[in-house]
């Protein structure tokens, strides 16, 4: 006759691991993304002239 026993937990619960490092470059790509330099002049393109032959 077979019999089922519920599965033994394998896995121990671990401690929650540490960011890894492209976390941590995707979360600072992301924070700089986000934080635009209000200070900053933008500069209208120079304007030119009328290029038509005369």
């Amino acid at each position: 006759m077979i019999t089922f026993v519920p599965k033994p937990s394998a896995m121990p619960a671990s401690e929650p691991a540490e960011e890894s490092r492209f976390d941590r470059i995707r979360r600072l790509a992301a924070e700089k993304h986000k934080k635009s330099d209000p200070g900053t002049i933008r500069r209208d393109p120079p304007k030119t002239g009328d290029k038509r032959p005369m």
